[in-house]
């Protein structure tokens, strides 16, 4: 009568958790806070990130921001305070070029 009452043997096979969406936001390199929102960072270079998935209207393209950067490129790892300028959002991504030497 109550089948999800019943306790079944523990199974052998490994638990293998499905990925649902983009694959790249597996491949987070660190995080970016703006104001009170974090947002991983999908991708990183000597100009500036992505961050993927940007799901919020913190800022809009063509806007300078403040943001706060704990993320790794390469074998460095990129930590503290900069201003970047907003390229694109697209996709739930945002684009970003640093408008300070960061790195």
């Amino acid at each position: 009568m109550f089948d999800f009452l019943k306790v079944k043997a523990k199974s052998k096979k490994p638990l293998v958790k499905k990925t649902v969406g983009n694959p790249n936001k597996l491949n987070s390199k660190g995080t970016v806070r703006i104001d009170k929102f974090v947002f991983n960072v999908r991708e990183i270079n000597l100009k500036g990130f992505i961050l993927d998935p940007y799901d919020k209207d913190v800022v809009i393209t063509g806007q300078k921001f403040r943001f706060e950067i704990d993320a790794m490129y390469g074998e460095k790892e990129v930590k503290g305070r900069a201003e970047a300028v907003v390229t694109k959002i697209a996709q739930n991504a945002l684009a970003a070029a640093f408008t300070t030497k960061f790195f």
